[in-house]
């Protein structure tokens, strides 16, 4: 399937002294373009997992800018200029909706308020899972209830393609369903276990699968010396053989922890693009994690 956002990501972030001032970079690089206005509509989402779902609905329908690039971190990334000029072209934003998304605290106010009239699906919403984890699509039944958000605005936009999203979302729900079937077979067998990870993403994860995450890291701060050793302590009596992190983030800190407990270091990464892939990789990975 061919990634209409790929070539719309700067992996390289600028530095910005003030959104305003580049609110107006975006607008007279516009004035001094001949290029004429995209035939497609822009839909701009804040992570990789919902480019994923609008592509599976909407194809190449429309076109996708993500505002956090493979490889960067929720909490310290900052807009290009680029993604500034997506945002003043786009039709639709897809927001996580989490009030703990780090990324959205810190921009989405600032990048929605020039564009008052943009539609924002927001994917959190009234959702009953949403606990302070920010991850929420990382759980196939929160995504049951995502995706119908975005297959409907989608909808609104296109209404002349509306049978055409409505049976793309028919497949993706069956998916979905077969997915999750898959992993209760490989995780339910260990209901009840405990994973150690650094970073806290999988809760909503574990939560859906009957297991349990151990957290290193929490409110994106490193333990303090003391809660790192209480921590260890209980580590070696749950006997880990694996520290989960994800790329997003310094692995050293990770390695010291797994070196103590003389565990492996195993790369899960909540931000994938390939959603339904990866969410079979975690489970596969984590089956053989369980089983040692």
């Amino acid at each position: 399937m061919k990634r209409a956002h790929s070539g719309r990501i700067s992996q390289r972030p600028v530095e910005i002294s003030g959104l305003a001032l580049l609110w107006l970079l975006v607008l007279l690089a516009g004035c001094g373009s001949s290029a004429t206005p995209p035939l497609r509509p822009m839909v701009v989402v804040s992570v990789l997992p919902q480019a994923y779902f609008v592509e599976r609905l909407a194809g190449d329908l429309v076109d996708i800018e993500v505002m956090i690039p493979p490889g960067a971190s929720p909490s310290s990334y900052e807009p290009t200029i680029g993604q500034l000029r997506a945002m003043s072209e786009a039709s639709l934003y897809v927001k996580v909706g989490h009030p703990n998304f780090p990324f959205e605290r810190a921009w989405l106010d600032r990048l929605l308020s020039e564009r008052s009239d943009l539609t924002v699906v927001d994917c959190a919403g009234d959702l009953r899972e949403a606990n302070d984890d920010p991850h929420i699509w990382l759980s196939p039944g929160c995504v049951r209830a995502i995706a119908p958000k975005i297959a409907a605005a989608l909808s609104d936009l296109l209404p002349e393609r509306r049978t055409d999203l409505e049976h793309n979302l028919g497949d993706l729900m069956m998916e979905v369903d077969a997915l999750d079937a898959e992993i209760h077979a490989l995780l339910d067998p260990y209901a009840g276990r405990q994973i150690l990870v650094f970073h806290p993403a999988w809760s909503h994860f574990t939560r859906e699968y009957g297991l349990e995450q151990v957290a290193i890291e929490s409110e994106h701060k490193e333990p303090t010396s003391h809660e790192l050793s209480v921590l260890m302590d209980e580590a070696r009596r749950q006997e880990f053989h694996v520290v989960i992190v994800q790329p997003q983030f310094s692995r050293r800190s990770a390695e010291l922890v797994a070196a103590e407990l003389n565990a492996e270091v195993v790369v899960l990464d909540p931000l994938a693009w390939d959603w339904l892939s990866n969410m079979r990789h975690v489970a596969e990975t984590l089956e053989k994690c369980l089983s040692k």
